[in-house]
Order: structure tokens, then C-alpha cells, then sequence
């Protein structure tokens, strides 16, 4: 059983000799403890991002591409972003 982390929300702590399994053992375990409105907001959130992870309509290329720009990203100076902002009537006080 796990242990509580405050109130009565289960508190997991997962260690490295873990298999993967045994993990998502230990999560499905948890969220059958949470209210069934909260385990369905926690299906659907997974299924979204399951998707996210398997519906790619990208091809092997653009995937690399996607990698290393978020590996090197470019920012915006501030004062640019002040002046978008502006120029848009987007106040940012």
C-alpha cells in the first residue's frame, strides 16, 4: 500500500532498480485510489499525450530538425519583444 503524502493523496516515490512495469504499476495503483471524475481527466490527459508521442505526421527529417532547434533555441532580446508588443497595442505594464 502506498504511503500518504499529506491528507489522503497517495505519495509515490519511484527508485531507480524499478522496472518500467513495475512503475506503471505503482501509477494505474494510484490513480484507482483518485475520485473516477479524476481518473477519467487522467485517462484523457494520457491519451492525448500518447498521441503526441504516436501520431507524428512528421517525417524522420523534420524530426531532426525539430531536435536540434529546440537543442539550440533562439530567443527574442527583450526590447524586440517590447517593441512587437507595442506596435501590436499589447500593454505590458
Amino acid at each position: 500500500m502506498p504511503r500518504l503524502c499529506g491528507g489522503t493523496a497517495p505519495c509515490y516515490h519511484f527508485r531507480m532498480t524499478k522496472s518500467v512495469a513495475d512503475k506503471l504499476s505503482d501509477l494505474v495503483e494510484a490513480v484507482r485510489a483518485l475520485p473516477e471524475q479524476t481518473q477519467e481527466a487522467l485517462v484523457e490527459e494520457f491519451s492525448d499525450r500518447l498521441s503526441d508521442f504516436t501520431d507524428s505526421r512528421l517525417s524522420d527529417g523534420q524530426r531532426a530538425e525539430v531536435g536540434r532547434r529546440l537543442a539550440n533555441p533562439r530567443y527574442a532580446a527583450p526590447e524586440k519583444v517590447r517593441e512587437l508588443f507595442t506596435r501590436y497595442g499589447v500593454n505590458t505594464t
